[in-house]
């Protein structure tokens, strides 16, 4: 504007989130900070505290930024007529939802399992997730909640266990000891663990299908 201030950049709350989810998908958590997120958008961390006044507000905000991202995924999956009205089919989609959105955000994974619903906008999220149970036929709000709550923690800790680093460094794959170690077990013991150990050794262990099973497993069980 000829003579006049400098535009300047606008800046929402929406967008803050996204860039910063961006930012942690491309560079790690421990990278996330205001700085960090002023300089990839071209502005000064002051500009940020009307929405995130601090980095444990941007921490959170990100844990919200995934969930809303799931909860979409689980409100489009319903649209599409991928739940039969049964209250678990809807859970069973959720919580497939929420998996499939924290493995392609991995770099949060600890964070969402460490943050319950605390934002405004995330209890704004739950209850549209709430909402469609309800319409399922699960109508007590308190079961409900544990519903989410328990689906939410086996999925989030199931995650975990695929994409977060082991403590200390290791690698979490078994290491060339292993034969070793498998010879020495009593032949009974050793042809209860040879599928496993054979599924481990050859990289064929599937995540995803044994998630799927526990999280069946687990809603035919709730009563």
């Amino acid at each position: 504007m000829p003579g006049g201030a400098p535009r300047t950049r606008t800046l929402t709350r929406g967008k803050i989130l996204a860039a910063a989810l961006t930012l942690v998908d491309e560079e790690g958590l421990p990278s996330l900070s205001l700085r960090a997120l002023g300089k990839r958008l071209g502005v000064s961390q002051t500009a940020f505290y009307r929405h995130v006044p601090d980095k444990a507000a941007l921490l959170e905000g990100v844990a919200e930024e995934v969930l809303r991202i799931a909860f979409d995924s689980f409100l489009a999956r319903v649209e599409d007529g991928l739940a039969d009205g049964d209250w678990r089919s809807f859970a069973r989609e959720y919580a497939i939802a929420l998996h499939t959105t924290l493995l392609a955000h991995p770099g949060t994974v600890i964070l969402v399992l460490t943050h319950p619903v605390s934002t405004p906008g995330q209890f704004a999220l739950l209850a549209k997730v709430m909402a469609r149970l309800t319409e399922a036929g699960f109508e007590a709000p308190l079961d409900i909640l544990a519903v989410i709550s328990a689906v939410s923690v086996y999925t989030t800790g199931f995650a975990a266990a695929e994409v977060v680093p082991p403590v200390g460094g290791a690698s979490g794959k078994p290491d060339d000891g292993l034969a070793d170690a498998i010879a020495t077990l009593p032949e009974g013991d050793l042809a209860a663990l040879r599928g496993l150990i054979g599924d481990m050794m050859e990289g064929n262990w599937d995540f995803n299908a044994q998630f799927e099973r526990g999280l069946d497993a687990f809603l035919r069980g709730w009563r």
